[in-house]
């Protein structure tokens, strides 16, 4: 995976002859007196430690080497978020069906947990009288017997009649 190129930015000067992030010549003039370093610049120098200098070869192979790492990362992230959906929906595929379980056993343990019922005592059986329909409705209110039909009506009722008979 390329990185993208990166603004160019303002560089120091580069001195003639020597290329940038060498070290300087061993020929260069010794300071005549040597200064005691301050307090913060002992801090500084004990804080951040110095980084060897690397080739851009090796430069290339840390940054090759740190993108399959993050490759690799990434694969082992996908396939831990799917295996965390696929968990997710098992858990809740049981919570349904525990919640069910415990329906169809909650009726039992209600009456488990009430105890024998005590034997009611026998009722005196009354025989069944014969249930009219008609029963409901007053005799002064329903139609005992249905109007008599009109020309109209007769005359349609045999057109029925003869049409359902021939066929």
């Amino acid at each position: 995976m390329a990185r993208p190129a990166k603004a160019a930015s303002a560089k120091r000067p580069v001195t003639a002859g020597r290329k940038p992030g060498r070290p300087k010549a061993a020929t260069a003039e010794i300071p005549a007196k040597i200064a005691k370093p301050s307090a913060a610049a002992k801090r500084v120098a004990t804080a951040a430690p110095v980084a060897p200098k690397l080739s851009k070869d090796e430069l290339r192979a840390r940054v090759e080497q740190l993108e399959r790492a993050n490759t690799t990362l990434r694969a082992k992230n996908k396939e831990a978020n799917r295996a965390a959906k696929t968990a997710a929906a098992r858990i809740a595929e049981l919570e349904d069906q525990l919640t069910k379980l415990e329906q169809q056993a909650a009726p039992p343990s209600v009456s488990a947990k009430r105890g024998p019922k005590p034997a009611a005592p026998a009722r005196a059986k009354r025989p069944r009288r014969a249930v009219d329909p008609g029963d409901a409705v007053p005799p002064g209110v329903a139609v005992q017997e249905p109007a008599p039909l009109d020309e109209e009506a007769e005359t349609a009722l045999e057109n029925l009649q003869e049409h359902l008979l021939t066929e």
